[in-house]
């Protein structure tokens, strides 16, 4: 049997597909990346299958839905539903890999069960940053974050903090290893050290302050001129990131590894009226970039391609046989893709076509958008396309009733199994 090439999984956390520079954003934020998708396989409609963070990567380790509210952080929930499903590091250790994991993010934590399968788990989380996701004190939070952001610990620690880590742990595992590292640093509040700007003109503490008066407005927005400045810092840590790829890419060179990149989900910059990543299905939260490179596939695909496919596809990559409810995405596209939230009871679903898009349960009418010519879904559309709206209604309404029934069967299993 030929020798498995070793995997390096990178998750941008908060990414749109539209800020990207091999996405034709006018700005370069990832020159990095743009080269790896010109020799590689990059995807131009890749959908994540739930926002946010949390909810995003259960999807991508599991090949599944994730069915548990965006909003819900009690943790044993969370690690409940993994215990039943397969995930990608259990499935590629028990296929002779050695697992490894490095983040900050406290939502993908082990807290929420996020470590099953790993080796080696390492997530910087701090038990008073879970305190802060498991209770109601925003004046908690509040000081915990400032720590956070002095310090640089915890979720506001930079790549460049934890990088050695990540070379340490490489120059010690055995091979064929699977390497999955999220970035916070395109996380607001978006703080690349100086030296590293590009476009932001204000400072940290500036920076730092905005975010708190936009905080204490839940996030909406301002004017233009508060726009443009979150904006240039939002570019300016992306194209931070991509220099961690760079680097990472630099020095894993003798290990030939396949580089997966993408993102969890995306972040408002006013479209709708909001910043950062609330419980919507908007195209700036769930439109992602996607490249795979170095695993001797050079394409791009048009078609959408769901996140949920991530997993399989690693497995095609490396000749296994999949394991998970998902499909590869390596031979296309689909025709159209789900991708839906649940916000405590009320589930949100959106289906995803290459120029369309359907929402329902966002609002109170349901929302169609022409995307091919309103990329931003300015105008509903609903009224002036009532045979097409109807279509993806019941497309999103079977995929509803499959959930349901495969709910159902599954606790009818787990009680037999009791």
């Amino acid at each position: 049997m030929s020798e498995k090439r070793n995997i390096v999984l990178i998750t941008l956390d908060s990414v749109r597909a539209d800020h990207c520079s091999f996405m034709g954003y006018h700005r370069e934020t990832t020159p990095t990346i743009d080269k790896m998708a010109k020799r590689g396989l990059y995807f131009v409609n890749a959908i994540s299958s739930s926002v946010p963070t949390g909810p995003s990567m259960m999807g991508v380790f599991t090949g599944d839905y994730c069915p548990i509210a965006s909003d819900d952080f009690s943790g044993k929930r969370w690690r409940e539903e993994f215990r039943r499903k397969k995930t990608l590091a259990e499935v590629l250790s028990q296929r002779g890999y050695d697992t490894g994991a490095f983040h900050a993010n406290p939502y993908v934590s082990s807290f929420f069960g996020f470590s099953k399968g790993f080796k080696y788990f390492n997530d910087f989380v701090r038990e008073d940053e879970i305190r802060t996701l498991t209770t109601d004190s925003k004046i908690n939070a509040f000081f915990v974050s400032i720590r956070r952001l002095i310090k640089k610990e915890g979720a506001n620690i930079p790549w460049e903090k934890y990088y050695d880590r990540i070379l340490e742990w490489v120059e010690h595992v055995s091979r064929p290893y699977f390497l999955w590292v999220l970035l916070l640093d395109t996380h607001t509040p978006y703080l690349p050290p100086k030296e590293c700007r590009k476009w932001c003109k204000v400072n940290n503490w500036q920076l730092i302050y905005l975010f708190w008066k936009i905080q204490r407005r839940n996030w909406k927005c301002g004017g233009k001129a508060e726009i443009e400045k979150i904006r240039d810092a939002y570019d300016d840590a992306i194209h931070y990131a991509d220099r961690f790829i760079q680097k990472l890419w630099q020095d894993l060179e003798d290990d030939d590894p396949i580089f997966i990149i993408h993102a969890d989900h995306g972040d408002g910059l006013g479209e709708h009226g909001f910043y950062r990543h609330p419980i919507l299905l908007y195209e700036e939260l769930i439109h992602v970039p996607l490249v795979i490179y170095n695993a001797d596939i050079k394409n791009k695909i048009d078609k959408p391609i769901s996140l949920l496919g991530l997993a399989p596809t690693i497995l095609e990559l490396i000749g296994e046989e999949n394991e998970f409810p998902s499909e590869s995405f390596l031979h296309g596209g689909r025709d159209w893709v789900i991708s839906k939230v649940f916000e405590g009871w009320k589930r949100k679903v959106a289906v995803r076509t290459k120029d369309w898009k359907f929402i329902t349960g966002q609002k109170d009418e349901d929302e169609l958008y022409y995307l091919k010519e309103d990329p931003h879904e300015q105008e509903n559309v609903i009224n002036e396309y009532p045979e097409l709206a109807k279509e993806m209604r019941r497309i999103a309404e079977i995929h509803v009733k499959q959930e349901m029934e495969r709910r159902r069967i599954h606790e009818r299993i787990s009680r037999l199994k009791l």
